[in-house]
């Protein structure tokens, strides 16, 4: 596992990056995580899946206060491009984006899953991201919901290790257009991964995505530099 700066591992880093820059999202300092390697062992024994090493990072970082309500920005020619509206800090809200900008910031909501033990973890995300039939079987198709953004429900795809995204209403489509069963986890992961929705190549990127404020391309699920942005937005 990478650890950077000592023994800080990089998702500790990057939350506290985010509490730097978001002071109010909480109060008190981080408490350090409860899991363990056991606990870690008997969520995956649970989900049938391994957990991915920047995701085993991140649920032994520290304990996250429930969930957060986090500023993203995004750039490309795919779905983003075509938000009318960005949300500005001065104004406290959403206004329409001026004629020449980089891209849309907007709120994600990100959605923790909590628990102090595995058994407690594995039980919460079954509750909340159990399938039914307006919601498929992403979880058990190996897909963590982790949040949603402008109408986009996000998840870690625990094969891949991936960020996927799909529309709420690319749901109805699922399963009204594209005939999945929505109990079936074979279907869901064959719909999800043809999709090619992917925006993070890995959890660390979607820290990187949740927490710096960098501009995210997703087109190509990468971060580009201050040059590459300037040389294409405002050259």
């Amino acid at each position: 596992m990478e650890r950077l700066e000592g023994h800080m591992t990089v998702a500790k880093q990057y939350l506290d990056i985010l509490k730097e820059r978001e002071p109010q999202l909480w109060r008190e300092p981080l408490e350090n995580s409860s899991l363990t390697e056991q606990d870690l062992a008997d969520i995956e024994a649970g989900l049938g899946y391994a957990l991915p090493a920047p995701y085993r990072d991140f649920l032994q970082s520290c304990k996250i206060p429930g969930d957060l309500i986090v500023l993203v920005s995004f750039c490309g020619d795919s779905f983003a491009c075509s938000w009318p509206k960005t949300y500005s800090r001065e104004y406290s809200g959403y206004v329409d984006r001026p004629d020449q900008d980089i891209g849309p910031t907007v709120e994600f909501e990100w959605h923790m899953i909590q628990g102090n033990t595995g058994a407690e973890f594995l039980k919460t995300l079954k509750r909340e991201q159990a399938a039914r039939e307006e919601c498929p079987c992403f979880l058990e198709a190996g897909f963590i919901r982790l949040g949603e953004v402008y109408g986009y429900w996000t998840y870690l795809d625990l094969v891949s290790g991936g960020i996927v995204t799909i529309h709420e209403e690319g749901v109805y489509d699922m399963m009204i257009v594209g005939g999945v069963t929505w109990n079936s986890r074979e279907e869901v992961r064959r719909y999800m991964e043809s999709n090619e929705l992917y925006i993070c190549n890995n959890f660390y990127d979607f820290l990187r995505f949740v927490c710096t404020g960098d501009y995210l391309d997703e087109d190509e699920a990468r971060f580009p530099t201050k040059e590459e942005l300037e040389a294409e937005y405002f050259a």
